[in-house]
C-alpha cells in the first residue's frame, strides 16, 4: 500500500542568531536532531522582548550565536500554520557547440543550487514564535539576522528539512470579516539539509 499523506501537521520551529554565527557547515552530514534540538523549545506563551540585537524569551537573554542552551537560546514552534513549503531552484548555462553529436541541441550544465520556504499562517498575535519571526524579518537589514529552522512532517512522518535562512517579504491579509493571516519567505543560506522518513 503507497504511504500517501495529508498536507497536515507540520512542525516548523525556528531560533534567530547573528549572521557572523551562521555556520553552513554544520547542516552538511548532520541530522534535524543535532542540528537543531527542539526538545527545549519555549512555550508559545513565553513573553518575547527585543533590543539592541538581542532577544530576551520567557526572560532569559539568547546568546544569538545559534547554539541551544539551558535558559538562553531556545527554538520557537510557530503556531497557526497553514502553509510551509519548501521550493528548490537550479541555476544552469546552455553551452552551444559545432559538435556534430549534439545534433544543434543545446547541452545544459547545472551551476547553482537555491532554495527557499514560503511561510503562511493565520496570525496569533501572543504566540512567542509569531512575535520572534515579526521582529527578525523587521531586523534583518538593520541588526544582520538570520535563523535556524526545522521542518517535521507532515503527521504520520519523520521526514525533516532544515538549514539557515533569511526572513524576507513579509505581508500581511486583514481585510474587513476576515481571520487576520500572513505570509512570509524564508529564503535559504547555504544548502539545506534532509532526513528522509525511515
Amino acid at each position: 500500500m503507497a504511504n500517501f499523506s495529508a498536507a497536515f501537521g507540520y512542525d516548523f520551529f525556528i531560533m534567530p542568531l547573528e549572521s557572523s554565527s551562521v555556520s553552513v557547515s554544520s547542516v552538511v552530514g548532520s541530522d534535524a536532531a543535532t542540528f537543531l534540538d527542539t526538545s527545549g523549545a519555549y512555550a508559545s506563551s513565553s513573553t518575547v522582548s527585543y533590543s539592541n540585537g538581542i532577544f530576551t524569551v520567557a526572560g532569559n537573554a539568547y546568546n544569538m550565536d545559534g547554539t541551544v542552551a539551558a535558559s538562553a537560546d531556545q527554538p520557537l514552534r510557530l503556531s497557526g500554520l497553514t502553509s510551509a513549503s519548501l521550493e528548490t531552484d537550479t541555476g544552469s548555462e546552455d553551452i552551444y557547440t559545432y559538435d556534430d553529436e549534439t545534433k544543434g541541441f543545446n547541452q545544459s550544465v547545472a551551476t547553482t543550487k537555491s532554495f527557499s520556504l514560503s511561510l503562511a499562517g493565520v496570525a496569533d498575535f501572543k504566540d512567542a514564535a509569531y512575535q520572534v519571526l515579526r521582529l527578525t524579518e523587521a531586523n534583518t537589514v538593520a541588526d544582520s539576522l538570520r535563523v535556524k529552522f526545522v521542518r517535521v512532517g507532515p503527521t504520520g512522518t519523520t521526514e525533516s528539512v532544515y538549514g539557515y535562512g533569511t526572513l524576507t517579504g513579509y505581508s500581511e491579509s486583514n481585510e474587513v470579516a476576515s481571520i487576520v493571516s500572513w505570509e512570509c519567505t524564508l529564503t535559504g543560506y547555504g544548502a539545506y539539509g534532509l532526513d528522509l522518513d525511515a
